[in-house]
């Protein structure tokens, strides 16, 4: 029964840090020109751009106007990481329905890491072309909640190899 709080604690942590992934940027570029360092930071809800020098600083936020599909991925990423959640802490309580619902569990799991690495693939393949930039002096890569969401899409998939060595 240890390994079932495992499990369960995985997925939990999991889902955080997915949800944590989908709010942070996941594509980030900064540089400075002219002594006017600026920053920006695109996620997949919206665009925060940070620019100054000293005690002279612009901060915006850019809400999107329409979602991407990697935006669409990520919701069913997270979705289906809740219903994981909730299908490992149904098996946790002794029930005639705790195999059904640790079934559902790892299945939604599995179908969350696929669901995830079907989201990362097409957001790595859709990337601008920002080669040029680093010619300029601007710096250009994949931001932190990209790399999140990824690090929550593998915590799901060893949670349900977890769950699965696990004897009913």
């Amino acid at each position: 029964m240890a390994k079932d709080k495992y499990v369960i604690l995985g997925t939990v942590v999991a889902l955080i840090i997915l949800v944590l992934g989908f709010i942070g940027p996941w594509y980030s570029i900064s540089g400075e020109f002219l002594g006017v360092k600026a920053s920006i930071d695109i996620g997949l809800m919206g665009t925060t751009i940070n620019a100054g020098s000293g005690s002279s600083s612009l901060a915006a936020e850019i809400g999107r106007g329409e979602a991407d599909t990697t935006m669409y991925f990520a919701l069913v990423t997270l979705i289906l990481a809740i219903i994981s959640v909730l299908g490992f802490l149904g098996a946790s309580f002794q029930s005639d329905t705790s195999k059904v619902m640790k079934k559902v569990g790892e299945f939604s799991g599995i179908i969350t890491f696929i669901v995830a690495i079907i989201a990362i693939i097409y957001y790595i393949a859709n990337l601008p072309d920002t080669s040029n930039l680093g010619d300029m002096g601007i710096n250009a890569g994949l931001g932190w909640g990209f790399f999140l969401f990824l690090v929550g899409a593998i915590i799901v998939f060893i949670t349900n190899i977890i769950s699965r060595s696990i004897k009913s």
